[in-house]
């Protein structure tokens, strides 16, 4: 159900429901170029950070001539500091075994559909866009959904984009991840079994693998260390030949500094998506 809030020449607010008779709903925001009669939707879970996603945002994304959707992947599952699996999806669910990643790549899947369905004739395509947390579940969605065109995941660091296979000291291991944010990635990844499972496969690898040749571009800072740069580095490398005859949809690019998604990270995310999708 997707029921139309306030609208005019470049703003929709809708609200995505699902989960009848009880349902579990949340604000998608849709802003269109004001002239563009046919665009790309760039579509991002994290409105959670309006440090993330602000003005730079929007800018960016006009320019490119792209339409920005967003919405506040907390409004879920939340993410705070009990590291418990906590939320409307998990009250709804008490059952469910999966993890808050994987509930927000769902968030980002079932606003595809609302997309799909909002759309008007104006949409070319639909990419989507994280950072860190939000990059890893972007990756998710757009593994599980081939309706998703191209994503973005800037310094998502492990569980995201970064090998497994090349964990420096300085970077975040899975076991580490899984020990301080346990409700992200669910109960089954306590297990060193499973960890040790994940690590020998490489999973995001093969995550990745399984989004070719659709569009990924890798945002990564050299001074985020804990994101493990080099990591993610190295699976650009590798990912190489997966994208044969599409090599512009397969991006990497690294920049100095820490964390924060900039202004200028955005402008990469926008020019990608405008390239890519047209």
């Amino acid at each position: 159900m997707h029921r139309l809030l306030q609208t005019d020449r470049e703003l929709q607010l809708w609200r995505v429901s699902v989960g009848g008779p009880a349902w579990i709903s949340w604000t998608l925001t849709l802003i269109w170029p004001r002239h563009a009669k046919r665009c790309p939707v760039l579509l991002s879970p994290d409105a959670c950070w309006p440090h993330v996603l602000g003005n730079d945002a929007v800018s960016a994304t006009l320019q490119q001539e792209t339409a920005l959707a967003w919405f506040n992947r907390t409004e879920l599952a939340f993410d705070n500091d009990t590291a418990q699996r906590e939320g409307p999806v998990f009250e709804h669910w008490p059952h469910l075994s999966s993890g808050c990643l994987a509930v927000w790549a769902w968030g980002l899947q079932c606003c595809v559909d609302a997309l799909r369905q909002i759309n008007d004739g104006r949409m070319s395509g639909i990419a989507v866009a994280g950072h860190s947390r939000g990059g890893k579940a972007a990756l998710l969605a757009t593994a599980l959904d081939d309706r998703i065109d191209a994503v973005i995941a800037h310094n998502s660091g492990t569980a995201g984009a970064a090998s497994l296979a090349i964990t420096p000291p300085s970077a975040e291991s899975l076991s580490q991840l899984a020990s301080q944010f346990p409700h992200w990635l669910g109960p089954d990844t306590q297990q060193a079994a499973v960890r040790e499972h994940l690590m020998a496969i490489d999973a995001p690898r093969f995550l990745l693998e399984h989004i070719a040749p659709r569009g990924v571009c890798l945002l990564q800072a050299s001074d985020d260390l804990w994101a493990n740069p080099e990591g993610t580095r190295h699976m650009a490398e590798v990912l190489g030949p997966h994208w044969q005859g599409h090599p512009r949809r397969l991006q990497w690019h690294e920049r100095t500094g820490g964390h924060a998604m900039t202004a200028a990270d955005w402008q990469k995310a926008a020019h990608f998506v405008r390239e890519v999708l047209g």
